[in-house]
Order: structure tokens, then C-alpha cells, then sequence
């Protein structure tokens, strides 16, 4: 037994030495069950403390250089030295050259940077790869940025193995989910279920992402509901490419800029009925965004497809529709018209490139025409909505009919109205002309506008159909086999009384071929019976095919038809 003394003092100096026993011990025990290092490697040091999420704490060592990382070989290993730097006092992780396998994503903390030194080779750059090494549940992300944050010189592969996406809603390569940050020179690709980069959260703004390269997952960049617009996020001077679905979806606000979307929407919906996707959608987003100097082309379905979206500003792009597929499970590709504005208003179209010269697509029994069928006009747009009605009556060309732009509303209780629009100084072309060898070819519409548009008819309950017009001014239809089909009551270079032909702007190229009075509208005004008062929208802009999709088997890949630069 030991003298009262000694046990007295024991138990004074016990409660206090407890606590530093209890770290030391967890320190151990953590090294040895990551496989970070071993008692052996001071740079255990580094990381003693850490918790198994991976929040480091921010203590340093002097063996562990963050300025030039290097791959390890343990996936761990990659993980943790990382998200140690990252959480260092410089809170910046700069990773050489090489392939750094990782067990789970990075969620990068506030304030912090992650870069990649590049490496010019036979005339290429190389950006170091992150890379998930095996199947995960654990995260859906690769790399996830907070605030303040800058992320640039990266290769971010999901090589299929991210399973978190079951649980999660915005499972992504790249998820944005914070404000002020900076992304830069980015790969973000490999991912079947899943988005290339998702910005969301409603409280994200501010983030700018700059040269940018996203391809072979499900969608391509996604704005989330919920985004503001002061001050938006922004994507720029990037390239969306080999995207399953919608190359870019608007949930809420967001800006597109000089960026090239194509080749993208030929296996939307590979687990439901195959229907072709397209370069930018958007659904139910009331809250707007920008799209400007873009070029889109080589879409299995629409460049642009807008449904009940209002207070977009789409200015200076280029939309470009040429298919020639030849692959027989493209033969779902069909988009009756490069750009479709349905019960969309309040937006601005102007001087913008819309092509449509897909008049006929080659297969393997050779040319054959994409008709129209009353399957791609469910809404019973293009007609009137009497039962006598012929179906695709209102389409110079009836289902033979390509069109560059579509303004449209549906002749059905809750529609949105379709008004308030400005399209100005636009070049439209939709030609079927090099088809003139096939059995029956197409005619194209530079732009068709159909019933019900520019009228509010529950704008107020004494005014029942309040007149709001789509405003057209100084529009090209150059090349085109037929300008324009005028249905509606709207407004086309009003303020100029006569447009003769070779008229300057105002007037549209083609005025002079419509009716000099009543707005130069053509006698197409209403459907037999009016459309009725606008369901209210939730302001959820939506994506085509809702996340989280079930892990298919992967697709045998058919690269898309060649299409112009």
C-alpha cells in the first residue's frame, strides 16, 4: 500500500495528466488505422489530433512540404496529406505532377486554395489528377468548394466510382456550394449518374468558374433553384462537351459566357423512354439568367429549350442544328426547332445565329427525312385546337417543317403566357435545300410563332385579354426556305408603316410579306378556345430527368456526328 501522502498526490496530478494521455493515445491509434504513418515518421506529428471526418487541426510540420505534393502510394495517404495542408496556417495545397488516388472526396474548407502545377507536353498542358480510386459511398462529390476559395490546374476524375449520388440530390465532379470563389483550368469528367459541376445552395453567389472543360457525365453545369441574381455565378470561356443529357441546365440564376456547348443530349433518359436532350434548358426558372456569346451545336434535341422560364437576357450566340447520324440508336434525335421560347416571357433574344439544316438524317438504309408526328407535338401547338383541326395546320410545311425559332404557348389551363419578349436583330436560317435529292424534303421557317402568344388573358379580371406583345425588330432570314410563319397577335417593327423589301431596321427582312395592317401578324391569332388563367409557379426551376438516377450498367459509346467547330 502506498503512504497517504503519495496516493494524495497521485490523485492531484491524475485529473490533470489525463487529458494529454487521452490525445496521445488517440493520435496513435489514429495513425495506425489510416495508414498515415507509423510511430516512426515524424510527420505524424503533423496530423496527431486529427478526427477520422478528416477536419485537421492547424498544426504543421517541418517534413511536410505543401508547396509540391506528391502522389502517394495509399489513397488515404493522398487524402489526408491534402486536407492536412489545407487546413495548415497557409490553407493552400499545391500538388505535382502525377495522379493522386483518393478514398473519398475533398471538401475543401473556407479561405483555402488547392492547385495543380501544370506541365507542357508535345504542345498540351497536363493539370495533376485527382481521382476516386475505388466505388464510395462516402461522399458524391470529387472536389467540394466553400467560400473564399480558389481551385485551378485540376483534372477531377470520377472514374464512375462516386456512390454517394443515391443520398444526395447534387452528386457532381465538381460541387460549388459557397461563395467568392475562384475555379480555374479544370477537367471535370467520369460521371454517369451525376452532374461535371453543380453550383447549388441558395445562398452561393459570387463564384466565378473560368476555362472550364466538362464531359462524359450525365449533365453537364447545373444552377440549382434557389440562386440569386446579385451577384451571379458565373461560367466562362469553357467547353461542355459528350454530355448525356442537357449540357446546361438554369434552376436559377446564372450566367453562361463565350463558352462551347455541342455534341451533347443522345442518351437522356437511357432508364425511362429515350428522348433526345439538348445544350441549355431550362424549366420553370422565373428568376432569369444570361446567356451571351455562346456557340452551341451538334445537339441530338434542341440548342436552347425554354419551358416557363422568364427574365433571361440570351444575346450574341450561336445555335446551330446539323445531325447526320449513323448510328441506329441516334434515330431518337429530333428537335422540331433549334430554339423553343414555350410560355416563356419577359426574356431578350437579340442579335443572335440560329441555324436548323436538319432536314434529313443519314442512317444505315440510307437518307431518311425526320418527320414530325403528333408524339413531338403533344401540346397541340402547331394547330389549332378544333376538332377538325388537321395536325401541324399551322406549319408551312405541316410535319415536314424545320424551324430555326419557336415562340409558343400552349393551348391548355395553366399555361404561362408567352409575352412580353423582345427579339431583335437575330439572323434565323432553316433551309432544306441540299436535301432536294430526298423522296420528300422539309421546309424550313426561319421563325414561327404560334396561337395564344402575346396575349395575357387573366391579366386583370375587368380585362380579360390584355394585349402584351413579343416585340420583333430588324430580323434576318437569309437563306431560309420560308422567313417566318406569324401566328399570334404580336408586334413586328410596328413603328415603321411600310417595310418594303431590302427595308432597313426596323423592319424585318420579311415584313413585307405579311399583312401591312393588324401588326403584320398573320390571320392566326387565337385557338378556338382561350388558353385560361396561368397555373402559378413555384419558382423551382427543374432538371429534365430528376436526380438522384439509379447507377446504370455503362453505355456502349457511339462518338456523336462530326460537326463544324
Amino acid at each position: 500500500p502506498l503512504h497517504p501522502r503519495i496516493r494524495y498526490r497521485l490523485a492531484m496530478v491524475y485529473p490533470l495528466a489525463q487529458p494529454v494521455w487521452r490525445r496521445m493515445r488517440q493520435a496513435w491509434l489514429f495513425c495506425l488505422v489510416v495508414d498515415l504513418c507509423s510511430v516512426s515518421q515524424p510527420g505524424c506529428r503533423a496530423y496527431a489530433g486529427s478526427s477520422p471526418d478528416g477536419r485537421a487541426r492547424n498544426e504543421s510540420d517541418a517534413n511536410v512540404t505543401c508547396d509540391s505534393l506528391v502522389p502517394q502510394s495509399s489513397a488515404r495517404k493522398n487524402y489526408f496529406t491534402i486536407l492536412g495542408c489545407l487546413n495548415s496556417g497557409d490553407r493552400r495545397a499545391v500538388l505535382a505532377e502525377g495522379t493522386f488516388q483518393l478514398h473519398r472526396g475533398i471538401a475543401m474548407p473556407d479561405n483555402s486554395s488547392l492547385v495543380g502545377v501544370a506541365v507542357d507536353a508535345n504542345g498540351t498542358r497536363r493539370y495533376p489528377r485527382l481521382r476516386i480510386a475505388v466505388p464510395t459511398a462516402m461522399t458524391s462529390f470529387v472536389v467540394r468548394i466553400g467560400n473564399a476559395s480558389s481551385l485551378s490546374s485540376l483534372t477531377l476524375d470520377g472514374a464512375e466510382n462516386l456512390r454517394g449520388f443515391e443520398q444526395d440530390c447534387c452528386a457532381s465532379i465538381l460541387s460549388v456550394m459557397g461563395s467568392g470563389s475562384v475555379v480555374e483550368d479544370i477537367e471535370a469528367f467520369n460521371f454517369s449518374v451525376g452532374a461535371g459541376v453543380y453550383i447549388h445552395g441558395a445562398a452561393s453567389s459570387g463564384n466565378v468558374l473560368t476555362r472550364v472543360h466538362i464531359h462524359s457525365c450525365y449533365y453537364g453545369l447545373i444552377f440549382e433553384h434557389g440562386l440569386k441574381q446579385v451577384p451571379g455565378n458565373v461560367f466562362s470561356d469553357g467547353v461542355i462537351e459528350h454530355i448525356a443529357c442537357d449540357a446546361v441546365t438554369f434552376g436559377g440564376y446564372g450566367e453562361l459566357h463565350a463558352s462551347v456547348v455541342r455534341d451533347s443530349g443522345y442518351e437522356c433518359g437511357r432508364n425511362v423512354p429515350r428522348h433526345p436532350g439538348g445544350g441549355i434548358y431550362c424549366s420553370g426558372n422565373a428568376v432569369g439568367g444570361v446567356v451571351r456569346d455562346n456557340r452551341v451545336h451538334g445537339m441530338c434535341g434542341q440548342g436552347l429549350d425554354m419551358d416557363s422560364c422568364a427574365n433571361f437576357n440570351i444575346s450574341a450566340n450561336m445555335f446551330h442544328t446539323r445531325v447526320e447520324a449513323v448510328y441506329p440508336e441516334h434515330g431518337h434525335c429530333y428537335a422540331f426547332a433549334t430554339v423553343s421560347l414555350l410560355d416563356t416571357r419577359d426574356t431578350l433574344f437579340q442579335d443572335n445565329i440560329v441555324v436548323n439544316e436538319r432536314g434529313v438524317v443519314l442512317n444505315e438504309q440510307g437518307p431518311t427525312l425526320i418527320r414530325a408526328s403528333p408524339e413531338f407535338d403533344p401540346n397541340q401547338m402547331f394547330t389549332d385546337v378544333d376538332w377538325s383541326a388537321v395536325p401541324f395546320a399551322d406549319l408551312p410545311g405541316g410535319s415536314r417543317t424545320a424551324i430555326g425559332l419557336a415562340v409558343l404557348r400552349r393551348p391548355r389551363h395553366g399555361a404561362q403566357p408567352a409575352i412580353d419578349n423582345v427579339v431583335a436583330r437575330n439572323h434565323f436560317r432553316a433551309s432544306c435545300r441540299d436535301r432536294a435529292d430526298a423522296e420528300e424534303p422539309c421546309v424550313g421557317v426561319g421563325y414561327f410563332v404560334s396561337r395564344g402568344t402575346g396575349s395575357d388573358e387573366n391579366a386583370d379580371y375587368h380585362l380579360q385579354n390584355r394585349w402584351s406583345p413579343t416585340k420583333f425588330t430588324a430580323n434576318l432570314v437569309e437563306g431560309s426556305d420560308i422567313g417566318s410563319k406569324r401566328c399570334g397577335r404580336n408586334w413586328y417593327a410596328a413603328e415603321e408603316p411600310i417595310c418594303r423589301r431590302g427595308s432597313e431596321s426596323p423592319c424585318n427582312e420579311d415584313d413585307y410579306e405579311h399583312p401591312e395592317g393588324n401588326y403584320r401578324n398573320d390571320d392566326c391569332w387565337e385557338y378556338t378556345a382561350l388558353v385560361g388563367e396561368p397555373m402559378k409557379l413555384d419558382g423551382i426551376g427543374r432538371l429534365r430527368i430528376p436526380l438522384p438516377l439509379p447507377l446504370p450498367a455503362i453505355p456502349k459509346w457511339h462518338p456523336p456526328p462530326a460537326t463544324a467547330s
